[in-house]
């Protein structure tokens, strides 16, 4: 189910019905807010226009897409490469099994290098026919400006604490934990559900919680058992500071304002989590300078 941008989703399925769609758009705004999710479900409404003689409306309705692909960072990489993208230029040039369109997602799309967005330069200039192309991104800025001109932007903006709640109260989330997530999830409908049942997430988060709140003394310590693990992922422990850090800032009316220190630190783990993805950095020594 959506929620928050059912206006737009609306829209887009109109064109859809009317064979009226762009050949692409680059979907952008907050992580975690739906674009992602609006994207599948144009996918999903373009295979059930099929003839009724085949019988792709099931497969949709089950979430079984045959004529959509998604791509994106796989875990533990932190961008994505060429290769990725020419397996995404045969998807699109292949002609549909059974929807008007082969409809091509490209999540994170700003952490494509220059040279995988080269690579796809040439289906933003002449795309195939029956494709369509959707690059979702938090940051149209690394994308480069001369695909950006060729794709309509459509902004994702944040979802009201309400209409969340009430949308994870339709997913059989407990109503406590509906409205504790939902007030604490800044407006992202998809960190709500993560917070609402995510028990992984909330173990990132409690050893953020610790972290942050570890006393100089025994500071590099807690660093070393944090990053001892060989599973450890730096990038998914940054996200969890950040949303310790903005919780922390984001004080409710009538309570004390954070001070600049508090402010400084969540602006520099922003950095932090923003250069993670483009350059290999040493956690070890990245945690010790985010808390000097």
């Amino acid at each position: 189910m959506m929620v928050g941008h059912e206006t737009v989703l609306g829209e887009l399925a109109d064109l859809a019905d009317r064979g009226s769609l762009g050949h692409g758009y680059i979907f952008f705004g907050p992580d975690m807010v739906g674009k992602r999710t609006v994207a599948r479900a144009i996918a999903e409404r373009l295979e059930s226009l099929a003839p009724a003689m085949m019988p792709p409306r099931q497969a949709a309705s089950e979430a079984i897409l045959v004529d959509y692909l998604e791509i994106g960072c796989p875990s533990g990489v932190s961008s994505i490469g060429i290769d990725a993208v020419r397996e995404a230029q045969r998807f699109l040039w292949q002609m549909p099994g059974i929807s008007p369109r082969r409809t091509l997602v490209i999540d994170d799309a700003h952490l494509m290098t220059v040279e995988a967005q080269n690579a796809l330069l040439k289906i933003a200039e002449e795309p195939p026919a029956s494709s369509l192309l959707i690059l979702v991104a938090s940051d149209p800025e690394g994308i480069l400006a001369t695909i950006r001109s060729r794709l309509p932007s459509i902004y994702f903006g944040t979802v009201s604490g309400g209409a969340i709640a009430e949308w994870l109260l339709t997913r059989d989330i407990e109503e406590k934990s509906a409205r504790d997530a939902a007030m604490r999830a800044f407006g992202k409908p998809g960190l709500a559900i993560r917070l609402a049942s995510d028990g992984e997430l909330r173990g990132r988060l409690d050893l953020a919680a610790r972290f942050l709140a570890a006393p100089a003394v025994s500071r590099r310590d807690v660093i070393k058992k944090i990053i001892e693990p060989e599973d450890f992922d730096f990038r998914r422990f940054l996200d969890a500071v950040v949303i310790i850090l903005a919780w922390g800032i984001a004080r409710g009316p009538g309570a004390k304002p954070p001070t600049a220190q508090e402010r400084e630190r969540w602006h520099r783990a922003l950095r932090l989590y923003e250069r993670e993805t483009r350059f290999a950095l040493n956690p070890r020594l990245q945690l010790e300078a985010l808390m000097l």
